[in-house]
C-alpha cells in the first residue's frame, strides 16, 4: 500500500474500528491490541518512509519522545505506553500529511476521505440506534452513538468547520453538503456536549472575523439557523429530554464540584506547589493518571484536562512542549500565507483554506480543556488538515518565488 493510499483510507478505517470496539471487537482483547500494535507500526512505517529534514515538527516529536521516555517510570508501565502510542499515532500522522500532500488532488482526496466521515457519523448514530448499541454517552434518553462518544463529538465539530472548504471542492452537491451539515450540527447540538458546541461556535466566530467571504458565511448561518427553526418541532422533544438529563451539570454550582474543575488545583498543587523539583520539572505517572492524582480521592478517574493531565504526568517540561508545538507551524503558515497568495488563482479557496488552518489551531487548543490528547481520530483530522493546508501554501510559495526570479 502506497503512503498516500494509507493516508486517504487511515480516517474511514479508523472511525469504523472505534465503533467495532466493544461491539464486534471486545474492549481490550487480544484483537484490539493486535489492530492497535498493527495501526501504529504502520504509521510509523510510512511517517520514517517519507520523513524529510524540517524544524517544523521539532517540537512535537520532542515531546513524543520525552513522554515516551517518562513511561518508563510509570508504575503501570503497558498502561501509560499504550495511551502514548493512542497519541504518537495523531502526532506522526502531522508530518506524514504534509510531506504527502504535496499538490491540491491529493488534498481534495484527504479532504474526501475526512468528509466522508460525516456521513459514517450519521450512519453509526442510526444503526447504534437501531441495534439498541450502548455506550458512554449523553444522549441514550434519545438516541445512542455507540462507542463513538467523544471521539464522534469533536470529529464532527473539525468536519462542520471545513464545510465551506468541501462544498467549495463539491459546488454541485452544495445543497446535500449543507443539508448534511445541519443533521450533523443538530445531533452534536441535541448531546449538549459543552466543549463540542464551543469550539464549533468558536469556529464559526473565527471564519467571521477573519474570512474575506464573510457576506457568504454569515448568509449561509442565516439559512442553517432558518431550517433549524423550521426544524425544531422534529426535535424539540429530545432537546427537552436532553436538557433535563443534562440539567445539573450544566449550572455554575455543579461545575465548580465537577472532577475536570478540581483536578487543576490538585495538578498544580501536586507539581508546580510541590516544592519538589523533580516533581515540577518531571511530574510523576505519565499517562497514568487514575488512582494517582489528589490522594486517590477520585478512585479510578483518570484526569481529564489534557493540559491537567500532562502537567501532572510530564510536569512544566512536557506541559511547555505541549502547548508550544503548533508555534512553529503558525509561524511557518504566517511566512508561507503572504508568499503563496500570488500564486493563487482561486482568491476564495485561499481565503477559505488560511482560515480553515486557524481554525484548527484554535479549536485544538480549546478541545484540550475537555481532553482526549490519545484519541486517534479527531487528533488525526485537525492534524492532517493542518499538514495538508501547510503543504499547499509552501507549494505555491514556490511556485511565486519561481515567477519572482523569471
Amino acid at each position: 500500500m502506497s503512503s498516500t493510499t494509507f493516508l486517504y483510507r487511515f480516517f474511514p478505517f479508523i472511525f469504523i474500528y472505534i465503533a467495532s470496539v466493544g461491539v464486534i471487537l471486545p474492549k481490550g482483547s487480544i484483537a484490539t491490541q493486535l489492530i492497535g500494535t498493527l495501526i501504529l507500526i504502520t504509521t510509523f512505517y510510512h511517517f520514517v518512509n517519507n520523513y524529510k529534514s524540517t524544524n517544523l515538527f521539532n517540537i512535537l516529536l520532542t515531546f513524543l519522545l520525552y513522554i515516551s521516555f517518562l513511561s518508563i517510570f510509570s508504575s503501570k508501565f503497558l498502561y501509560s505506553l499504550s495511551n502514548i502510542a493512542s497519541a504518537a499515532i495523531w502526532m506522526l500522522i502531522l508530518p506524514i500529511s504534509f510531506f504527502l500532500i504535496s499538490n491540491m488532488t491529493r488534498f481534495r482526496r484527504l479532504l474526501n476521505s475526512i468528509a466522508f466521515i460525516g456521513v459514517l457519523y450519521i450512519l453509526n448514530i442510526i444503526v447504534s440506534t437501531v441495534f439498541g448499541i450502548t455506550g458512554k454517552s449523553y444522549s441514550r434518553e434519545i438516541f445512542q452513538v455507540g462507542n463513538l462518544f467523544t471521539e464522534g463529538l469533536n470529529s464532527m465539530a473539525y468536519v462542520l468547520v471545513a464545510t465551506p472548504l468541501i462544498i467549495h471542492f463539491r459546488p454541485k452537491n452544495k445543497r446535500l453538503i449543507f443539508i448534511l451539515a445541519i443533521i450533523i450540527f443538530v445531533l452534536v447540538f441535541v448531546q449538549l456536549k459543552r466543549i463540542s458546541i464551543l469550539a464549533i461556535l468558536i469556529g464559526l466566530m473565527v471564519q467571521i472575523l477573519y474570512s474575506k467571504n464573510r457576506i457568504s458565511i454569515v448568509l449561509g448561518l442565516v439559512a442553517s439557523v432558518l431550517i433549524m427553526l423550521v426544524a425544531f418541532p422534529l426535535y424539540e422533544n429530545i432537546l427537552s429530554v436532553q436538557y433535563k438529563v443534562r440539567e445539573r451539570r450544566l449550572t455554575t454550582v455543579n461545575i465548580e464540584e465537577e472532577g475536570r474543575y478540581q483536578e487543576t488545583f490538585h495538578a498544580f498543587n501536586e507539581t508546580v506547589f510541590s516544592n519538589d523539583l523533580k516533581l515540577f520539572l518531571f511530574g510523576k505517572e505519565v499517562f497514568n493518571s487514575p488512582g494517582n492524582y489528589a490522594n486517590g480521592k477520585f478512585g479510578p478517574r483518570m484526569i481529564h484536562n489534557d493540559y491537567n493531565m500532562i502537567l501532572h504526568g510530564s510536569g512544566v517540561i512536557g506541559l511547555l512542549l505541549f502547548i508550544t508545538w503548533p508555534i512553529p507551524l503558525y509561524v511557518f503558515y504566517r511566512k508561507m500565507k503572504i508568499l503563496a497568495k500570488p500564486s493563487f488563482e482561486d482568491k476564495r479557496l485561499f481565503d477559505i483554506m488560511t482560515v480553515l488552518f486557524l481554525n484548527l489551531l484554535i479549536m485544538g487548543y480549546l478541545i484540550s480543556l475537555s481532553g482526549g490528547i490519545n484519541a486517534i481520530l479527531f487528533n488525526s483530522i485537525r492534524v492532517a488538515l493542518m499538514g495538508g493546508i501547510l503543504r499547499i501554501l509552501y507549494e505555491y510559495a514556490g511556485k511565486t518565488a519561481k515567477n519572482y526570479k523569471q
